[in-house]
């Protein structure tokens, strides 16, 4: 019998025990999204094995459907509904998870959300509030609206339940590639890597990437403690909250192996490429992993032949394909 996870402390262990047992809840709400497997030669990176997880298959656009159906799901949700402040994609997922359990739902965005964001959310029939210009300014907009109404804050990534849905990512991952030597994750504010290093407790090596002019982890491990980073890359709207969630830190200096910097003309390479080479459509804070390997930023600390790369490509809301166009 699935346990009533709702009754639980709602302090949750972020933990393998956790994001199974979140994995079995929502796993009727999410899409199992598909691996591809390629060989590394194809992309100029010798031999071996490249799996490519392809979340931005999932529902809204990116993995962030996952905590948030793990939040309203596990989360008494009051009369005045949710809230969330989003660089754009964990907006969607909320909007449309709200949209999907009939709850209503406020949505804050910074002004540097991409136009594809803004309008996904729309398109789950909920106008975002465009406030700030940063992520840090549409969350400081979303607590004024729960101070005024009452309503739950749904983080983007520093909440246990967040973490716990990010997770079962990798519980799925282990499943459809279960030979996988290291997975590099895109880091914004922590919670997707989190979640995935929890789940995998040190079985795979996981790796960070960061765009180089938003080093918020990489600054946060330096100083041993979440600290302010710069907030700029072509990524600014996924990937640059300014600091690292305090719940996600110590999950992730517990289980992350090491975390490796791009600069925004590699995150623009890797996007071209996953189009040109395998019509995958990523936005960039979806490719930013994938070009810490096409630039070789990263390197297997022992590069061998039997070695299995995983990359999660983790959003594709972006107009970089434009169909009206054609």
């Amino acid at each position: 019998m699935e346990p009533n996870l709702q009754q639980q402390n709602p302090q949750r262990s972020v933990d393998r025990a956790g994001i199974e047992a979140v994995e079995r809840l929502i796993r009727s709400r999410v899409r199992r999204t598909p691996v591809i497997r390629v060989d590394r030669s194809e992309f100029g990176l010798g031999p071996g094995q490249l799996v490519l997880k392809l979340e931005q298959l999932q529902h809204s656009g990116s993995f962030k459907a996952r905590g948030a159906f793990t939040n309203l799901l596990l989360r008494p949700v009051p009369a005045a509904g949710v809230v969330a402040a989003s660089g754009g994609n964990h907006g969607a997922a909320v909007a449309y998870v709200a949209q999907t359990l009939g709850i209503p739902a406020k949505i804050f965005v910074p002004a540097t959300s991409s136009p594809a964001k803004i309008a996904r959310i729309r398109s789950y029939g909920t106008e975002p509030v465009i406030t700030g210009q940063t992520y840090a300014d549409a969350l400081a907009a979303s607590q004024d609206w729960i101070a005024d109404t009452g309503a739950l804050p749904v983080h983007a990534f520093d909440q246990p339940e967040t973490m716990l849905g990010a997770g079962t990512l990798a519980i799925e991952l282990q499943q459809q590639a279960p030979d996988v030597t290291a997975l590099l994750v895109a880091v914004g504010g922590g919670g997707l890597i989190a979640g995935i290093a929890a789940a995998l407790a040190g079985s795979v090596q996981v790796i960070g990437v960061e765009p180089d002019a938003a080093p918020t982890l990489t600054h946060a491990l330096a100083a041993g403690q979440p600290v302010t980073a710069p907030t700029g890359s072509i990524a600014l709207d996924s990937l640059a909250p300014q600091r690292i969630g305090a719940h996600t830190f110590p999950v992730i200096a517990a289980f992350v192996n090491q975390t490796v910097l791009v600069s925004d003309d590699e995150i623009r390479s890797a996007q071209r490429l996953l189009w040109d080479r395998l019509r995958i459509v990523a936005e960039p804070g979806g490719s930013a992993a994938f070009a810490a390997l096409l630039s070789g930023r990263y390197r297997l600390t022992e590069p061998t032949e039997d070695a299995v790369i995983a990359v999660v490509i983790s959003g594709a809301n972006t107009t970089a394909v434009d169909f009206n166009r054609t």
